[in-house]
């Protein structure tokens, strides 16, 4: 009976021992688990509003695109409703066709026509006799506009050719010269299309926040690179970030919106190159597709479909290797994230600048999802 109870006993504690060694595992790698460093959330959020002001994605859930939404819809409504009643208070359609308006003046009209009748019979005959003390003054008045007008348009080509001089010292010193030109293409790039992630109008208010967040980011990078050194990330990848961040700042300064794009998308790759080198939840391919769908979106803005093809091939390889290493690569946002890629691959295949447009802000939607819920799984 001993023998049986030690047997029974031994038996129940190697039991115990079996079912709890997962657990112990999961606790192991969870205190495995290292920290983003805040340095790095704060580089990629003051990126992240730089890209999209420069006329890239948006980095927003989908509570955020939704909020956004309505409220645009509410604008859309209320202008609406302003114009409309506005123009039906200033003029009331008649049944006629005609308007209120229309009616008075055509009124007036008749009347003053038949003032005119009788004023002109009256005025007819004191005509007749001023006209020949007009015509002898007249004869004089001519002569002398004929020399005021030579006069006149001598100092009219005198005025021209200083005008014409002035502008020519302001354009050498740097002043701006007021003349109706047509606009630039630099200008008809910043006319963004009237759309839930597009910018209606461009103004330098623009320019003046991208260049307070890149200043912003000079502090920040300085502030992490000492966490990357200690992480032993290379100095080549820390030059590239630093190139990368030094001409954004050049071509923000100088207003050159591609320049400016192509730099930003430069330093996304470098920042996401920064996150495979801490082990945590989130999978390090996720910065990498957030970094290629910023640069088809650039890539789509520029008109360069080669470039945007290429890195939609990245994008897809990328995409295999978080699924083929994701635990669960079946639930329901996994699913919506995988959809949404190859939607965006296939609109970039086929050229189409409008679905490639909605698709990259649509991925960037579900990454920031799975995000959100990988990091409640590290909590």
């Amino acid at each position: 009976m001993l023998k049986k109870a030690a047997v029974i006993f031994l038996g129940f504690i190697m039991l115990l021992t079996l079912t709890a060694c997962p657990d112990k595992e999961q606790s192991d790698q969870q205190k495995n688990m290292e920290k983003i460093p805040n340095t790095m959330y704060k580089a990629s959020n003051e990126l992240e509003q730089i890209i999209t002001l420069l006329g890239g994605p948006m980095f927003s859930g989908r509570d955020s695109i939704e909020q956004m939404k309505n409220e645009q819809l509410q604008m859309l409504l209320e202008t609406t409703q302003k114009y409309t009643t506005g123009t039906y208070d200033k003029e009331q359609i008649l049944p006629s066709g005609g308007t209120e308006k229309g009616e008075q003046q055509q009124k007036e009209g008749s009347k003053s026509e038949k003032q005119g009748e009788e004023n002109a019979q009256g005025e007819e005959q004191d005509n007749t006799k001023e006209n020949g003390k007009k015509n002898e003054e007249g004869q004089g008045e001519e002569m002398q506009q004929e020399k005021g007008n030579d006069s006149s348009s001598e100092k009219d080509k005198g005025g021209q050719e200083k005008a014409t001089e002035q502008n020519i010292e302001k354009e050498n010193s740097g002043e701006k010269v007021d003349s109706q030109k047509p606009e630039s293409e630099e200008n008809k790039s910043f006319q963004y299309e009237d759309s839930l992630f597009g910018i209606p109008q461009w103004h330098d208010d623009n320019w003046k926040m991208i260049k307070v967040l890149t200043d912003g980011m000079h502090f920040t990078w300085n502030n992490l690179q000492p966490e990357l050194i200690k992480k032993g990330v290379s100095q080549t990848q820390i030059e590239n970030f630093n190139k990368a961040l030094a001409a954004l700042s050049q071509n923000v300064s100088a207003k050159n919106i591609m320049a400016a794009q192509n730099s930003a998308f430069e330093l996304s790759q470098a920042l996401a190159d920064f996150y495979s080198y801490y082990k945590t939840d989130i999978p390090a391919e996720l910065p990498r597709i957030t970094s290629g769908v910023t640069g088809i979106h650039f890539s789509v803005k520029q008109n360069d479909w080669a470039k945007a093809q290429e890195l939609a091939n990245q994008l897809q390889q990328e995409f295999a290797k978080l699924k083929a290493g994701a635990e669960d690569n079946q639930n329901h946002i996994f699913q919506m994230l995988e959809l949404s890629i190859n939607d965006l691959c296939s609109a970039v295949y086929n050229q189409d600048s409008v679905l490639v447009i909605i698709r990259t802000n649509l991925v960037n939607s579900n990454i920031r999802e799975l995000e959100s819920k990988l990091s409640q799984k590290q909590e």
